[in-house]
């Protein structure tokens, strides 16, 4: 049983990333001829409140209120990558009995006008800052790059809660392709 607070409320946010990757997931899977955002963001909530049932109602609910935003940041990123179809995800051996998969497979994605095929994205969700995290997840980029042999784009969902009477969130995508060689940022 999770007992403190912190641990509860990192639990929470750890099913709302979850949620959002699961949502975006079904956004492609099933309604890429329609495309439905608010589906999208219905499919997530429900999804997060099945999923945090066990946990206080005060963290579900300040955890639930940027997932329509982050379902909507998630979507466009990937419409700006151009991504028309997933893949099912594959695992990669890292090391003796440890096995990784990324959150997405993807045919191609387009960058800067060059594209990429056989790519594997990596979707993290983050509140203000990503300076903390970012090496760790870069790291874990890279041993997706190298045992993969693909270009991995590791996509930051980024919210922030806007400083008005009713509680409004807006959020961005920042995104990193990683190679094995080279590490290249770019902002949408």
């Amino acid at each position: 049983m999770i007992t403190s607070l912190k641990k509860k409320n990192n639990l929470a946010a750890m099913i709302r990333g979850k949620a959002i990757e699961e949502a975006i997931r079904f956004s492609y899977a099933f309604h890429r001829d329609q495309f439905s955002i608010p589906a999208a963001q219905n499919y997530a909530n429900d999804l997060y409140y099945l999923r945090t049932k066990n946990l206080p109602s005060l963290v579900v609910k300040n955890n639930a209120l940027p997932i329509n935003t982050l379902v909507r940041t998630g979507i466009k990123a990937f419409t700006f990558l151009k991504v028309k179809k997933l893949k099912d995800t594959r695992s990669y051996k890292l090391k003796k009995l440890k096995y990784v998969y990324p959150d997405f497979n993807t045919n191609r994605i387009k960058v800067d006008g060059r594209n990429y095929k056989n790519c594997c994205i990596e979707l993290k969700v983050s509140e203000k800052n990503i300076k903390k995290s970012s090496n760790k997840h870069v790291k874990q980029c890279i041993n997706y790059s190298i045992k993969s042999r693909k270009p991995v784009m590791l996509i930051y969902l980024i919210f922030e809660k806007k400083r008005q009477k009713f509680n409004k969130y807006w959020s961005k995508a920042k995104f990193f392709l990683i190679n094995q060689k080279n590490l290249a940022e770019i902002h949408l």
